[in-house]
């Protein structure tokens, strides 16, 4: 980048840290490159990423959307607005039951009353986050984490909360990408999906993110003083490593992308391997020369 010739390796090595060290090396590298690339396409998405690292270096950041923590104050009025069925900045206007008919609250006459939901109340076996478009910086909608079993592995993802003209759109696909890897690279095994049986909307979305078909579960739950039958839908981390991961990669960034970003992980492997080896020979070299001289 002109004038700034450090602003690459300082995108990537601010993104890596940001992963955090629970997290797998492979998911820190890919995200780290992600991240690079998006943050130094000019001199204001520079500053831009930066200011958002320094500010909330949490967030999940991809090429059209991120992810932060879910905040009444920051993204309650917007959500509303965006989910309540009337005509919104580009939208137009949609029944609000669209988007709040399968879940048991909502809609909402207000932004206080979208404040006081169960959204903005998590459990502490869940997480809220606001999906942010990059470009304009607006809410889409919000994706939830629930019944979070750090003893097992699992946990379970809820369909996205967005407004009905982004469904089958590459924005709420991006924001499950980046749910679904970061869970599996932390060491995550199972990840669930379960949707109302009626809701063909989300049961594409399944199918379009890899989850697996498990099971119908009959009057599984009572949602807004009706029987629900729900979907079950599954993904285990082989599922992920295997073959979904690659799907969506090249999905929203193409094969071109999903190519280096192979190539690239697997030469880092390497030198770290080789790094190793090399770490290990000189410890054994050292602890040699200090038995002979002990001798």
């Amino acid at each position: 980048m002109a004038g700034r010739p450090e602003a690459r390796f300082e995108a990537y090595a601010r993104a890596f840290s940001g992963c955090g060290p629970l997290v797998t090396r492979d998911y820190r590298r890919s995200y780290a490159r992600l991240y690079e690339f998006f943050a130094c396409q000019t001199h204001g998405t520079e500053n831009k990423f930066l200011t958002l690292y320094t500010e909330r270096p949490a967030d999940l950041v991809g090429r059209l959307v991120r992810l932060e923590a879910l905040e009444a104050d920051r993204h309650a009025e917007e959500l509303h607005e965006g989910t309540c069925g009337l005509a919104f900045q580009d939208g137009k206007q949609f029944d609000p039951k669209e988007v709040w008919g399968f879940l048991n609250y909502g809609p909402f006459r207000n932004a206080q009353e979208i404040a006081a939901s169960p959204m903005f109340h998590r459990k502490l076996n869940q997480a809220m986050f606001a999906i942010i478009e990059h470009i304009t910086e607006r809410v889409l909608g919000v994706i939830m984490l629930t019944n979070d079993d750090p003893e097992n592995l699992t946990i379970s993802m809820e369909a996205p909360i967005i407004k009905p003209s982004l469904e089958g759109n590459a924005d709420p696909i991006e924001a499950c990408f980046l749910v679904l890897d970061k869970l599996f690279a932390l060491g995550y095994r199972r990840v669930q999906f379960a949707v109302d049986s009626q809701d063909a909307v989300n049961r594409k979305l399944a199918a379009r993110l890899g989850f697996t078909k498990e099971a119908d579960i009959p009057k599984h739950r009572i949602v807004k003083e009706s029987n629900r039958d729900s979907t079950i839908y599954g993904m285990l981390n082989s599922d992920w490593t295997k073959g979904a991961r690659s799907f969506l990669f090249r999905k929203l960034h193409g094969t071109k992308m999903q190519n280096y970003d192979q190539a690239n992980n697997h030469r880092e492997a390497e030198l770290d391997e080789q790094t190793r080896r090399l770490a290990e020979k000189k410890a054994k070299e050292e602890e040699q020369a200090k038995n002979k001289k002990k001798v």
